[in-house]
């Protein structure tokens, strides 16, 4: 591969002067959080345990900092010598061989220490930043000790592969037994996915998913085992947000002569790609692509195009593009264009699998909708009647970064890389290409943007998925020197130290800060809860009367509750109704309310109150909510179970109505 990482060279007695201060800042400020919380939390005061842990940190900071001071006074050498000495006692046997081990329970201990109890310590900024610091240094020895190689040179792989194997915990975190749900959306997930077996679920036909049909479809598969528990569909989903970008990384990587990089490339995409996060179920509409395309084999490149495209129609209305444009980027990089030859029949091949991929992933959309048992095929068009809030996309406390902000900050260093490498001489894409890849970017990341200023969007960058693979492809491409230059060949490129940095720091942050402790409430609180709820409902169906859950309808789905399945006016997609301000089923909801269908409903705590967008970030979807469902349940139903560790409320039929 034509690169050098210019950060090997760096000098280590520079590096030590460098990172013994920035630690000590580090920890100066993780003290600062940290001694605020605990006295908030009157822990200061009341646990031996805490204050010890605080007074430790106090004495590390003032010891960094004497260091600190040590080694611009010339001491640094002299550390430098001692951390070589302790190196390579550790790389003499059995030192390897401990280091290794000791690498794994590091590994290990992290997120177990993140997710647990004292996690709820290192949420905040410092904090966690500095005990992700102190593991990577670690590490990095470690690395150093078993592989051989100084403690620098390590570091960089050390922060790589450590973050992305916090990343891949954090799903595996959400593998629970808790019976409700984990956060606001969750179960809907499993229910969706309960469509493709809902007569062995329910007894009962029902029409396939109207939104996202591809992920439910990945979910649905441990249905096959008819008593599956919640904990596997949850381990199962962790699992597909794992290993979809893994194999998509690693099916580009294998296009790449990457030699000795590509498992650390591996790595880095992973992280990348879950910076958005790029949704798993969109990657077979990749991974397909990358598998398949041949620029030599055009037939062949077709139809794995078009296989691909069948996927992207049926996963999302937006990714309709994705596969023909992904087939069109791929031949513009490998293809180079000869001047004798006319630019039309160079052009012929990349705007045919573009159009064929459009066109096979509408049709798919079509046949999917008329096919699906949806009556009302109004309802698959919700993304087009939602609100545009441009307001999305500057940064808020929803989303500190901003969309536009978040996405430029993503694309930096890889903006970087491909201009180093089209600044080389003779080695460019030439204008044709290049501006057509220019032009493929730009309809996607305008695309982008828009789709994340829909109401219900707007909160992280999942909506620039599209934009972000393409440009990881082409990054790809240009960091590997894997492309057809117009003449010439590519020359070594060197990537300096800030670059390198910021290459590795920006999608390792995204993973770091992500992830926190369940802190659910305790089993003997939601076995009560879902013992009460279980004999409310047969009460009321015992008499023949219908129960409605708006959330929690998974307890059905896995049999938790037993009742008759109320198909309509699941939480997700009654929201989805309501921003998009779907009149016919809205009215259809108001109507069964007001006639006391449902003797009970079960449903997240319900509000009345109306925000403006200063008091709260995602007020229109709070107001669209109000407006559309809290407001007329509240009016016709009132509180019989109130569950506040849960966030669940159960409802009973109220007269008369309240008036609006």
């Amino acid at each position: 591969m034509k690169l050098k990482f210019s950060f090997a060279s760096l000098d280590a007695l520079f590096a030590l002067k460098v990172v013994l201060p920035v630690l000590a800042l580090l920890f100066g400020l993780a003290l600062q959080q940290f001694g605020a919380q605990i006295t908030e939390m009157e822990l200061i005061v009341t646990s031996a345990r805490f204050r010890g842990a605080y007074y430790a940190l106090q004495a590390i900071t003032l010891g960094l900092a004497a260091l600190s001071a040590y080694a611009w006074l010339g001491g640094a050498p002299r550390l430098l010598a001692w951390l070589s000495r302790l190196q390579a006692g550790l790389q003499r046997p059995p030192g390897p061989w401990l280091a290794a081990r000791a690498l794994i329970i590091f590994a290990l201990a992290y997120p177990l220490l993140l997710f647990g109890f004292y996690g709820n310590f290192l949420t905040q900024l410092f904090p966690r930043l500095v005990s992700f610091v102190l593991l990577v240094l670690v590490g990095a020895g470690l690395l150093a000790a078993w592989r051989g190689g100084s403690w620098l040179r390590q570091l960089p792989l050390a922060a790589l592969y450590l973050a992305a194997w916090y990343c891949a915990a954090s799903f595996l975190n959400l593998v629970s037994s808790y019976p409700f749900s984990l956060e606001w959306s969750e179960v809907s997930r499993f229910y969706q996915a309960s469509f493709y077996f809902s007569e062995q679920v329910y007894g009962v036909r029902l029409p396939l998913p109207i939104t996202h049909p591809t992920r439910y479809l990945l979910q649905s598969l441990p249905f096959l085992w008819a008593e599956s528990p919640l904990w596997l569909h949850r381990l199962w989903q962790s699992v597909l947000w794992v290993a979809l970008p893994l194999l998509t990384s690693y099916l580009l990587a294998r296009r790449l002569p990457l030699g000795k990089w590509r498992w650390p490339f591996v790595a880095w995409s992973l992280l990348y790609l879950m910076q958005g996060a790029v949704f798993y179920h969109l990657l077979p509409a990749i991974f397909i692509v990358l598998l398949g395309f041949d620029a030599r084999r055009p037939w062949r490149s077709l139809a794995f195009v078009a296989a691909a495209s069948v996927w992207a129609g049926l996963s999302r209305v937006n990714w309709l593009p994705v596969p023909g444009a992904l087939a069109a980027l791929l031949y513009l990089l490998e293809v180079a264009w000869q001047a004798k030859r006319p630019a039309w029949r160079y052009l012929q091949h990349p705007v045919l699998l573009g159009a064929a991929g459009l066109a096979t992933a509408a049709a798919a959309y079509a046949v999917y909708i008329a096919n699906s048992g949806v009556d009302d095929a109004s309802q698959f068009g919700s993304a087009f009647t939602s609100d545009l809030l441009w307001r999305r996309l500057w940064p808020s406390q929803e989303f500190l970064l901003g969309v536009l902000p978040g996405i430029l900050l993503v694309s930096l260093p890889l903006f970087v890389i491909i201009f180093m490498r089209m600044r080389q001489r003779h080695t460019a894409l030439g204008p044709l290409r290049g501006g057509l890849i220019f032009v493929i970017l730009a309809v996607l990341f305008a695309g982008g943007l828009v789709v994340s200023v829909k109401i219900g969007g707007g909160t992280n960058l999942h909506n620039m998925d599209a934009y972000m693979v393409l440009l990881w492809v082409l990054a790809a491409y240009m960091f590997a020197a894997a492309y057809a230059p117009q003449t010439g060949q590519p020359t070594v490129l060197t990537l300096p130290v800030w670059l390198t940095v910021l290459l590795l720091s920006i999608p390792v942050l995204f993973a770091v800060f992500g992830g926190r402790p369940l802190n659910l409430p305790r089993d003997e609180v939601a076995d009560a809860a879902l013992k009460d709820i279980q004999q409310l409902v047969a009460e009321r169906t015992a008499n023949g009367e219908e129960v409605l859950l708006i959330s929690q309808r998974h307890l059905l789905t896995f049999h938790m509750v037993d009742a008759p399945l109320v198909h309509e006016y699941e939480k997700l997609f009654l929201m989805e109704m309501a921003i998009s301000n779907n009149q016919p089923y809205l009215e259809g909801f108001w109507e069964d309310l007001d006639d006391r269908r449902f003797a009970l409903i079960i449903t997240d705590p319900l509000h009345n109150y109306i925000y403006t967008d200063s008091q709260d970030d995602l007020a229109a979807e709070n107001n669209a909510w109000v407006q559309h469902v809290s407001v007329p349940v509240l009016c016709t139903y009132d509180t019989l179970r109130w569950y506040p560790e849960l966030g669940i409320e159960v409802l009973q039929p109220r007269y008369p109505t309240c008036e609006p």
